[in-house]
């Protein structure tokens, strides 16, 4: 079992690398210097640099905007109209300005910087042990891999084999080169490597990381999984999520949860474990903005589905304010707690349901699906779900993904993979009186656009259809 408490580490902060060249005069398209110069030489340089707190904590937490399971009043956006949250929310066709930092690009570009010094020099020290240097270089093709699913799931086409080898990714950095301008590999290219990586990875990590911030083989096994699943490789995800959770399987009983005033819901739950200590979690993955969702509602739709007996509902949604009266807001607001983006048990769960659900194998899905829903209500309110064809199986997993799933940065990924689905697309639109906020099927904004800085130094780099 990884540490539960976060140790203190030695950080190696490498300026964004993107984000950098806004400021730089030879507008180099990887712009980046090691703060304080800063060259890693010995094993324990290398261990604290896979530690990095940076590779856990870079998720996008704009995920969250963009999923249609929020609501934001018309005038709280009316005062952040020129904030880059607020056109997430409004899906508009660019959310950032040329001169803005990017929270899904750079960071990540940063996080693949770090590694490929891991990759490249790692394996030529001369001290410490063989076992260390594999475990260090089993983090680094892993955290790698993990950066570009990020990217490719948003600056690219969602996965279609037909097409994967001519849809445009992101680009393709493997060496730790200042000077490179690479254009865009293909889709195929980017998932090619991120498979390449992640089996170098479960090859070489531990069965058990050191802590919360290294990688081990269960780690290793379900974000395999995830990758499978977004190239609709059933198979393959199922087999991974199986073997993640043959490793973890751990479930939090969210009937062990209590507000501390239950007449003041915001005033915080006990019981309610922290993202590094989760009994569910498998991969440490948090945010650096997560109050991102402060001041926001469920939706409408969302709530319906959820409904208010669910225990996800009663610890995630309040009517009442911090004095606990009535809130102003149309529908139930969030209650503030930090993101949770870890890759986790519940996921490879749904993972593996999803799989069995799309290969006709109605009864392990219903199983897999009814095992986590019995952590999630009150024995009085729980009631196993049924389905007699494969279709209304799926349809079950895909809605318990979106209520399980709900602030962990997945369900936008879920829309966009989806809209390729005749049985699930559809046409996303905002409850907002003020204005109309609509995604429609095939929209173009399912991709994000490639940020104006790196276009402006890179001009190789070609933008996104708008």
């Amino acid at each position: 079992m990884k540490t539960s408490i976060y140790i203190k580490i030695k950080r190696y902060s490498f300026l964004l690398f993107f984000a950098a060249t806004t400021f730089s005069s030879c507008e180099k398209f990887l712009e980046v210097t090691p703060k304080g110069k800063f060259i890693p030489k010995f094993i324990q340089d290398y261990e604290e640099l896979s530690s990095n707190p940076s590779y856990s904590s870079n998720s996008n937490a704009m995920l969250e905007r963009l999923s249609d399971n929020i609501f934001l009043r018309d005038d709280r956006i009316k005062t952040s109209l020129t904030q880059a949250t607020t056109k997430a929310y409004q899906w508009m066709p660019e959310f950032y300005l040329s001169t803005e930092t990017d929270s899904g690009w750079d960071p990540m570009y940063n996080n693949i910087f770090n590694a490929n010094i891991i990759i490249e020099n790692v394996t030529k020290l001369d001290d410490g042990t063989e076992k260390q240097r594999k475990e260090v270089l089993g983090d680094a093709y892993f955290n790698r891999a993990y950066a570009y699913w990020c990217l490719v799931n948003l600056y690219a086409k969602d996965y279609n084999a037909g097409k994967a080898d001519t849809d445009l990714g992101v680009p393709l950095i493997t060496v730790a080169d200042l000077e490179a301008k690479p254009t865009r590999a293909t889709v195929a290219a980017v998932y090619e490597l991120i498979l390449q990586d992640l089996l170098k990875a479960k090859d070489q990590l531990p069965d058990e990381a050191k802590n919360v911030y290294r990688n081990d083989k269960t780690a290793a096994f379900a974000l395999l999984a995830r990758v499978y699943q977004s190239m609709d490789n059933f198979p393959g995800a199922k087999k991974y999520a199986n073997m993640a959770l043959a490793l973890k399987s751990t479930l939090l009983d969210y009937n062990t949860l209590k507000f501390k005033d239950p007449l003041k819901p915001l005033a915080g739950i006990n019981g309610k474990p922290l993202n590094h200590q989760h009994p569910e979690m498998i991969s440490l993955k948090t945010t650096g903005f997560a109050n991102i969702l402060r001041d926001h509602s469920i939706s409408p739709e969302f709530l319906n589905l959820l409904g208010t007996k669910d225990l996800r509902y009663v610890f995630g949604f309040t009517t009442l304010d911090r004095n606990g009266k009535p809130n102003p807001d149309i529908y139930p607001l969030y209650i503030p707690s930090d993101l949770n983006f870890n890759i986790g048990v519940p996921e490879m769960m749904l993972i593996s349901a999803e799989s069995e659900a799309r290969a006709g194998q109605i009864a392990p899905a219903l199983k897999l699906l009814n095992d986590l829903r019995k952590k999630r209500f009150t024995e009085d309110d729980y009631a196993d779900l049924t389905a007699s064809t494969s279709d209304e199986a799926l349809k079950l997993v895909i809605e318990e993904r979106r209520r399980e799933l709900f602030g962990k940065g997945l369900r936008w990924f879920d829309m966009r993979r989806l809209d390729s689905d005749s049985r699930f697309r559809r046409t996303y639109t905002r409850d907002n009186t003020a204005a109309s906020y609509k995604l429609e099927v095939g929209s173009n904004i399912f991709v994000q656009q490639i940020p104006g800085n790196v276009m402006k130094i890179n001009p190789g780099i070609l933008p996104n259809p708008r």
